[in-house]
This record gives structure tokens, C-alpha cells and sequence, in this order.
């Protein structure tokens, strides 16, 4: 139960974190948005780090992270990260007079996502590192390709579309790092802590931990709330269940992952993706000035 209560609770703070600090993006994207997309993010994180409703929601993730963690040390991985799927829920808060279908939809996507990640197996005991080099390198590329298609459509595309390819990207970076993690600790594991100095995936963690806080904030920029954050917590776990297949090896849970189960999950994801997609919401608030 204690664990439970810590997964809401930082599900809920992640959330409203996402909240301002997709407030203040939004605030400081009109001026930047026609650069270059180096130039761009830059300017943005300039901004940001000036911004004291972007610093609050940044320290509040902070704490989200510690609540997580503590939940992850004395809970089930399985429950702790199903739950926390609930931060889309708790982000439809944060939005005024939202309708029906968006919170139809949103429902459908927590559903899907939870049905996945309860299905998801568990880390192996081994670990073929030969087989994660061209992984990387293929999400890499899935990753850069939705950056390059985000930022080439012309700037009267709806902004929705530009949020939520970023928020793809930005998925699949967060995605990147816990495989980094799991390469880094099984490194750790063997070699000791002077083995962290000659094994790439040490470059990797912090090279996408930077990448992925840059295009989660352009995403929140270019688009809504719902939109990049449904965008980001639906590629996570699929890029991570792709990753289990192929790189880790790992079998689906088979009391749980019956052979229409796939077919269940993708079919909430794309209801959900639908619903969202068609409903018109807005801020509950007027993001604060300065």
C-alpha cells in the first residue's frame, strides 16, 4: 500500500510538473520557434532557466523522481509502473472544461499502457551487449527521423502534429536511457566502478538524459499538454518492449500476454490517439508571467 500511495502521488506530481513547465515552453516558444532547430532549442532553454514557473516545475519532478524511486525500492515493479501510466490522467487536471472524448480518450490510452507494461517481462539474468549496439543505432535514427519530420513541416501545421512527433522523439530518447542504464549497471556489476571509464553506454546515459529534457520541452512548446505528454508515455514503452525482444531476449509474461493481447493494446492506443486527437481542450489557467 505504501508503495501504491507513493506511485500516485508521483504520477500526480509528474504531471503537474509537465504542466508548468509545458506553460512556461509555450510562453517562450512564439519568439523562437521560425530558428533553426539548434538555434531554437538553445534560445528555449535560455528562457527556461530564467523562468521561476519553469524552475518550480522542474524542482517538482524532482521530487516525483525521489517518490518513484522510493516506490520502485519497496513496491512491485510491475504495479509502481502501471500506476504511474496514471499521470495522464491527473495532466486532464490541469485542463479547462475538457470534453468527453478527451477524457474517453486518455482513459483508453492508460489502459493500453497499463495492459503493456503489466505484460512486459522481467529484466534478463544475461546480457548480449553485441545485439545493442545496432538497436541503439536504429532508435537513434526512428529518433532523429521524427525530430527532422517535426521541424520540417511548414510552421501553419497544427501545432498538435508538431507537438506530438517531438513527443515521439522524445519517447523513444527516454526509452534510450534506461537501455543505457541497464548496460551501465550490468558494466558496474562486473567490472567495478573503473570499468564505467571504457564502456560507451557511460556516454550514451548522459548524452540522451540531455537530449531527451531538450525535446521534452520542445515538444511542450510546439504542442498541448495531452498531446506531448500522451505522445511521450506511449513511445517509452514501446520502444522499451521492442528493446526486450531484440536486444534483451525476453519473454512476454505468458499468464498475461495471451495472443490477442497486441492487437487489444494497439487497438486502445490508437482510440485513445483518436479521441485526444479530436478533442479541443485548453489551459485550466493563464500561464503566470515571468
Amino acid at each position: 500500500m505504501f508503495a501504491v500511495v507513493l506511485s500516485v502521488l508521483a504520477a500526480a506530481m509528474f504531471a503537474t510538473s509537465a504542466a508548468m513547465q509545458q506553460r512556461a515552453a509555450r510562453r517562450a516558444a512564439p519568439d523562437v520557434h521560425d530558428r533553426a532547430l539548434p538555434v531554437r532549442v538553445f534560445l528555449l532553454v535560455r528562457r527556461l532557466v530564467k523562468d521561476r514557473w519553469w524552475l518550480t516545475g522542474w524542482i517538482l519532478n524532482v521530487f516525483a523522481f525521489a517518490a518513484h524511486a522510493v516506490a520502485l525500492h519497496v513496491g512491485s515493479l510491475t504495479v509502481v509502473q502501471a500506476l504511474l501510466v496514471s499521470q495522464l490522467l491527473f495532466a486532464m487536471l490541469t485542463i479547462r472544461r475538457p470534453p468527453a472524448r478527451a477524457w474517453l480518450g486518455t482513459a483508453a490510452v492508460c489502459t493500453g499502457l497499463a495492459l503493456l507494461v503489466i505484460a512486459r517481462p522481467s529484466a534478463p539474468h544475461t546480457l548480449n551487449r553485441g545485439d545493442a549496439g545496432p538497436a541503439v543505432l536504429v532508435a537513434a535514427g526512428v529518433m532523429v527521423l521524427f525530430i527532422g519530420v517535426a521541424h520540417v513541416l511548414p510552421s501553419k501545421t497544427e501545432a498538435k502534429l508538431r507537438g506530438a512527433l517531438a513527443g515521439v522523439a522524445a519517447g523513444v530518447c527516454t526509452c534510450l536511457t534506461a537501455v543505457f542504464v541497464v548496460l551501465v549497471t550490468d558494466t558496474l556489476a562486473r567490472d567495478g566502478v573503473w570499468g564505467l571509464a571504457s564502456d560507451w553506454a557511460t556516454i550514451g546515459v548522459i548524452a540522451s538524459t540531455t537530449a531527451s529534457g531538450l525535446l521534452t520541452q520542445d515538444a511542450f512548446a510546439a504542442g498541448s499538454l495531452p498531446t506531448a505528454l500522451t505522445a511521450i508515455s506511449i513511445a517509452d514503452p514501446l520502444a522499451s518492449a521492442v528493446f526486450d525482444a531484440t536486444v534483451f531476449h525476453a519473454g512476454w509474461r505468458g499468464v498475461l500476454w495471451w495472443p490477442w493481447s497486441p492487437i487489444v493494446v494497439i487497438a486502445l492506443l490508437i482510440a485513445g490517439v483518436a479521441l485526444l486527437a479530436a478533442a479541443r481542450v485548453q489551459d485550466r489557467t493563464p500561464v503566470p508571467v515571468g
